[in-house]
């Protein structure tokens, strides 16, 4: 107990280096540029010159603006259409005269100009082209609108003809006369904008190698922080690191193998028996390895998706397969890549905190309509800290409000993505949470087989599972695990309940007219049927863990004490003795304990303080001097407070009642 040693199996070793050589593979082999800076704030470092030629590029405002100026200016295209000139000309000719004279005339000018059937007011020019693919621009105050026409005609009309015009105008039909010949081409319209867009400049300027850019002290104004974020964009696409190559390498070598050491040191503190369950180590290294590819190649191409690269399912997929004082120092190590990365720090401390919450909610709020419930919460989490960057950084959200809705896409990615886990499971011969609460189900056929068969034996499993519940919850143990083993650890019963004092009825004694030594190869038996049966009913090895170890390699201390008072050779003891393992897991000895107390309650007369805890005390002191938790997890701490919550549990179940008086019935 409480003892550390470093691992000797090669195998733990060989994915660790495999992990330190893609880690050093992807680390950003470029200088990144390492000036801190933001608007209004003080230059705080020597004065920057430029170390080369570059481009001023135009902030995202200045890029709207001139944007929105294009759209404004960009004139609509018409396209001519002559048909509809002839036709006009053509129905004013077939008019009586001097009236076609008339209405010739001002078709003339009409047309001259051109007839459009839309015009928009905002429009100060107009493009014109026709079938030989001549352009004409002319200004929209020149181009007709049917209304216009109309009243052009009308005029004339009545300067000719006085009050009469107005009978002539309705007999002339201009609906019918006047045919726009300039028809709108949205299509062309929209091609032009996109060029004119395509064509629009996106510097502003020029600054020459040796111009300083910033002074030291000097405040960071929009325009100087446009030239700063122009040059670091410059910087780190085609100059970056300019030092000697091999230093790089060395530096990127060492953040390589502290990501690496700190992780196997958090497994060492945290769990090391992981190392010796090689189904879940390889497991663990690879989520981990997942979530360093991630961090790189989304970080090295498009830092800002990484908002929506919803990190914190590291936790939960750790979650499902280990317990929280491992998750939690692993997914944190995971994410140090994250401070490598432009805004590193606010991703890193908005990750963490989403990976914390999820980690301490999704055990609850990972079934049905309730990871909708998780999502949310986790995007209000990460939603309110990335408002709260913003306001201590930029002072505002402007531009920001894209980010929040990366953040919203990851925290719903997690939905779809947890199914995941089954398939990892699947892989990797895994057992999780799920799983372990389905193996619990008391209507499960092993557990309704065990009910049937051996009834006793079954109450006494309940009693201990919830005994063993309580004890793994007041240490922090894995409680679902608890729960399954302390179901399962005597279900090799089944093949011989009679054998068992709890299942035999009447005075009938199975050992009877057995020896001594049979009936103690017969108790210890049940181990290997339970493995057996295990075996058979597909349980996975976590939970037979807590069958073969659940007696350890105690003895049979009833019939080995018969025995050696009818005469037998003490150098015999093994005979009686389980055949082990000793518990390994903190789980398998909370089960171990339990097992043996919830036996041993049911011979006490009297249920008090002092009989309890003398009753525990002589169990677990009977343990620890047989050696049964010489490989045991469990600390002499745990140890205490588990012996207290077995004690609690046992006066709470056994304690005095009242006694209710005859009522006498006349």
């Amino acid at each position: 107990m409480e003892k550390i040693h470093f691992p000797r199996d090669i195998r733990v070793y060989i994915p660790l280096a495999l992990l330190f050589l893609i880690l050093l593979s992807i680390l950003p082999k470029a200088g990144n540029f390492s000036y801190d800076y933001k608007k209004g704030m003080p230059w705080m470092y020597d004065d920057l010159v430029a170390r080369f030629d570059f481009p001023v590029l135009k902030s995202s405002s200045q890029m709207e603006e001139d944007e929105r100026l294009v759209r404004q200016s960009q004139p609509p295209f018409y396209r001519r259409d002559e048909a509809a000139r002839r036709q006009a000309q053509s129905q004013a000719s077939a008019l009586p005269q001097p009236l076609s004279s008339q209405v010739s005339s001002v078709l003339r000018t009409v047309y001259s100009y051109g007839l459009c059937d839309v015009l928009s007011a905002d429009a100060e020019a107009v493009c014109i082209y026709g079938s030989a693919g001549r352009i004409d621009t002319l200004p929209s105050a020149y181009v007709y609108t049917l209304q216009q026409a109309r009243n052009d005609l009308q005029g004339a009309l009545r300067q000719t003809y006085g009050e009469a015009a107005d009978s002539l105008f309705e007999a002339v039909s201009p609906d019918r006369i006047f045919e726009p010949d300039l028809l709108y081409d949205e299509v062309r319209t929209q091609q032009e904008l996109k060029k004119s867009l395509d064509n629009l400049a996106t510097t502003s300027g020029i600054v020459y190698a040796g111009e300083v850019i910033i002074r030291r002290g000097e405040p960071v104004t929009a325009q100087t922080q446009n030239k700063l974020d122009s040059y670091r964009l410059e910087f780190d696409e085609h100059y970056g690191y300019d030092g000697n190559r091999v230093f790089l390498w060395i530096g990127n070598a060492v953040l390589a193998f502290l990501i690496v050491a700190l992780l196997f040191f958090v497994i060492l503190y945290t769990n090391a028996g992981i190392f010796s369950q090689f189904n879940r180590y390889y497991y663990l290294l690879l989520i981990f390895l997942l979530s360093q590819l991630l961090i790189f190649l989304i970080g090295n191409s498009h830092p800002l998706w990484l908002y929506a690269t919803p990190l914190y399912l590291i936790a939960i997929f750790l979650m499902s397969f280990f317990r929280k004082r491992v998750v939690l120092p692993v997914y944190i190590v995971s994410l140090f890549s994250l401070l490598f990365l432009r805004e590193g720090v606010q991703l890193f401390l908005v990750w963490v905190s989403a990976g914390i919450f999820n980690i301490f909610s999704f055990s609850s709020l990972s079934k049905g309509w309730r990871q909708f419930l998780n999502a949310i919460l986790t995007f209000i989490l990460t939603g309110v800290l990335y408002m709260a960057f913003c306001l201590v950084s930029d002072g505002n959200f402007e531009y920001n409000y894209v980010n929040l809705a990366r953040l919203f896409v990851a925290s719903f990615i997690c939905v779809a993505v947890y199914p995941l886990v089954y398939l990892f499971e699947k892989l990797f011969s895994l057992v999780s949470v799920n799983r372990l609460e389905d193996l619990s189900d008391t209507n499960s056929p092993l557990l309704r087989l065990l009910a049937r068969q051996a009834a006793g034996t079954y109450q006494h499993s309940l009693q201990v599972m919830n005994m063993a519940e309580s004890a793994a919850r007041a240490v922090g143990a894995d409680v679902a695990l608890t729960r399954a083993g302390a179901l399962y650890h005597d279900v090799g019963k089944i093949q011989n309940p009679q054998c068992f004092v709890e299942n035999q009825q009447g005075d009938n004694s199975y050992h009877e007219h057995l020896s001594y030594e049979e009936s103690a190869r017969d108790i210890i038996r049940h181990v290997a049927d339970g493995d057996a049966i295990a075996d058979k009913y597909g349980l996975p090895e976590v939970v037979r863990g807590f069958i073969r170890s659940h007696h350890g390699t105690s003895c049979t201390a009833y019939f080995y004490g018969k025995f050696v008072e009818a005469g037998g050779e003490k150098s015999r003891r093994p005979e009686f003795c389980y055949p082990g393992p000793n518990p390994h897991s903190i789980e398998e000895t909370i089960v171990m304990i339990c097992d043996s107390v919830e036996a041993a309650s049911r011979t006490l007369r009297s249920y008090t303080d002092d009989s309890i805890r003398n009753l525990v005390d002589s169990i677990v002191g009977g343990k620890l001097a047989e050696g049964q938790f010489v490989d045991s997890e469990l600390s002499l701490s745990q140890l205490q407070t588990v012996k207290e919550e077995i004690c609690d549990y046992l006066r709470q179940i056994h304690h005095a009642r009242i006694t209710y008086p005859k009522i006498k019935i006349k």
